[in-house]
């Protein structure tokens, strides 16, 4: 952790004020040995903040490092205010937990081991589904035409509403309650459900038996690896799982290894889902008309159940590495202990590493990783699925990949475990390879970031056209992706200002402005009649304003280090100049 140092500097210097002269024979010399102590101490505090004020203007010249600079600032005020601690009793950053209203809603969301996504219970105790907020608009296909309210995609729409949990919500959930001091509160979810890659084995209890794209029905990348065909990993945190025997049932005996496959993106308590509004069956579920859905041939009565088996990249890379990681890194206050072998690795390290498999197998040609693999049939269809490619998955796993590299790097110091070592190399072709793509291919006409597009398996680049009304302009991959990259790796790569262009673009197309003609924040994308928004996103908004924060940074550090460049040039042109008028007068 950096060091604050704000505000240190002034309370040493009280410390060695005269106590108040006494009346006794001695009196004198009491106070002659106070004014000594003080002089003394005075003189101390002189040096400290002189040595401390040399400190800093050495380094702003130029004629010290950073490291350096930081190390004996340390030893000064170490000297003076004593070394720094954490008064935390449990090892989380926060000494004590946070039980606002924020976190108690999250403490809510918490049941069967895993949270969910949304609550439509509203505050006021009303079903958000019975609202005429809903029903005035009520269910809508993806090209926004009305559908019946008990079709397929209205009950879908409500039960996964209602159970359902993205991994990626999931992630940010462990990370809120990991910064409120309730990591151990996460771990549960880790634990049961992460871990076992599975909520539930027992057809009495209910649960969904697996929660991976290990099936035969997913082909992972241009090599269409299908997924029971993928490396075999062990489940973190030495588990075991009862796997299914593929028709929906759970084996006889357990299993500690399993292909490293993917996750779905949205995972559930229960296979059979209680519908707001028609209970556990509906008329338009039943095979085989009018669901004619040849894998559930045995729904004759129309039980309504869980049907979302998508395993998408930016969930994965989210629900494994980043929100796992950040839980132990914030939990443990950045303490991780070394590890040299698989079986002591931290079991966050593990789950990150157990997709590995499959993320490895799905970059593309061009460095790039693909959205999905094939099979996994996304909603509206795409003919082309398993060549899609998303830039804001593209962000989520560079992140990830490089928090996970970093953990490897700097913790298995040593190691010559087959599993930790051929993991590094997977994460280091990974990463290099998306920074390649990062460089070459980001940036569209316009200034702005592509949403995506499709990636040949031969290496044809299609990008989504930023006008396009399939929704080409994308504020999260402005924000997110000048977030992870940074101002330097943009502008060296796309020219100077190219990140801060970025930005303002965004607002030029996607703002949300108030009425006296102040930004208020950012919506989803472009509206085109408006060349702004109606919309108003608080996710996307507080993820623009955490990029500016983080450019901010950036470009402050830059101009800084350029001041220090310069000042050192300076210095070292002076010598040299004195040094060459010293030898022209001798």
């Amino acid at each position: 952790m950096k060091r604050n140092g704000c505000g240190l500097l002034l309370l040493f210097v009280c410390l060695a004020a005269a106590s108040a002269v006494v009346s006794s024979t001695r009196s004198n010399q009491k106070i002659a040995i106070k004014q000594q102590q003080q002089t003394s101490n005075d003189n101390q505090a002189y040096d400290d903040l002189s040595a401390l004020k040399f400190l800093k203007e050495s380094y702003e010249s130029g004629l010290i490092e950073e490291d350096e600079y930081r190390v004996r600032k340390s030893a000064i005020l170490d000297r003076v205010t004593g070394p720094v601690s954490s008064s935390s009793p449990t090892g989380n950053w926060n000494s004590t937990y946070n039980y606002n209203q924020q976190v108690n809603w999250l403490l809510q969301q918490f049941q069967n081991g895993l949270p969910r996504s949304y609550d439509d219970v509203l505050p006021n105790g009303d079903n958000f589904w019975t609202t005429a907020a809903y029903l005035d608009i009520g269910a809508i296909d993806p090209y926004g035409n009305p559908v019946p309210l008990d079709s397929q995609i209205a009950i879908q729409e409500r039960t996964l509403t209602r159970y359902g949990l993205n991994l990626y919500d999931g992630a940010t959930w462990e990370i809120a309650l990991a910064l409120s001091g309730l990591g151990a509160v996460a771990e549960i979810y880790e634990n049961t459900v992460l871990y076992t890659s599975s909520t539930g084995a027992n057809p009495q209890l209910g649960g969904i038996i697996d929660i991976r794209g290990d099936t035969s029905f997913y082909f992972y990348g241009p090599e269409g690896v299908n997924g029971p065909d993928l490396t075999s990993v062990a489940l973190p945190g030495n588990v075991s799982r009862v796997p299914s025997d593929g028709n929906g049932n759970p084996e006889k005996q357990s299993v500690k290894n399993i292909p490293g496959a993917y996750f779905y993106r949205m995972i559930g308590p229960n296979y059979s889902m209680n519908d707001p509004y028609l209970g556990y069956y509906a008329w338009t579920w039943q095979y085989p008309w009018p669901n004619n859905d040849s894998t559930t041939t045995w729904n004759i009565f129309g039980e309504i159940h869980w049907n979302d088996w998508k395993p998408i990249t930016g969930e994965n890379v989210w629900g494994t590495m980043i929100g796992p990681l950040q839980r132990m890194w914030i939990q443990n206050n950045t303490n991780i202990t070394e590890f040299t072998t698989f079986e002591e690795a931290p079991p966050a390290v593990q789950l990150g590493l157990s997709i590995l498999p499959a993320l490895s197998n799905m970059q593309s040609p061009l460095g790039s990783l693909y959205h999905c693999p094939k099979g996994t049939n996304m909603f509206p269809p795409d003919p082309n699925e398993a060549e899609n490619v998303s830039n804001e998955n593209n962000f989520s796993a560079y992140a990830a990949t490089t928090m996970l590299l970093e953990v490897l790097q700097n913790k298995t110091t040593g190691t010559s475990d087959p599993i930790l070592t051929s993991a590094i190399t997977t994460l280091t072709q990974i990463t290099t390879n998306l920074e390649k793509w990062f460089a070459s291919y980001l940036m569209s006409e316009e200034g702005v970031v592509y949403q995506g597009g499709h990636v040949s398996f031969t290496g044809q680049w299609e990008p989504l056209l930023i006008n396009s009304s399939a929704g080409g302009f994308a504020v999260d991959c402005q924000t997110w992706g000048m977030t992870v990259l940074g101002q330097q790796f943009v502008d060296q790569n796309y020219g100077a200002g190219s990140a801060y262009n970025v930005w303002q673009k965004t607002k030029q197309l996607a703002g949300y402005y108030l009425p006296n003609g102040s930004l208020g924040g950012v919506g989803y994308t472009n509206d085109t009649a408006a060349n702004a928004t109606q919309i108003w996103s608080a996710e996307w908004t507080f993820g623009a304003i955490n990029m500016c924060n983080k450019l901010a940074y950036e470009f402050s550090d830059r101009r800084d280090r350029l001041r220090r460049e310069s000042s050192r040039r300076c210095v070292e042109y002076g010598a040299s100049a004195v040094a060459t008028s010293r030898e022209r007068s001798r």
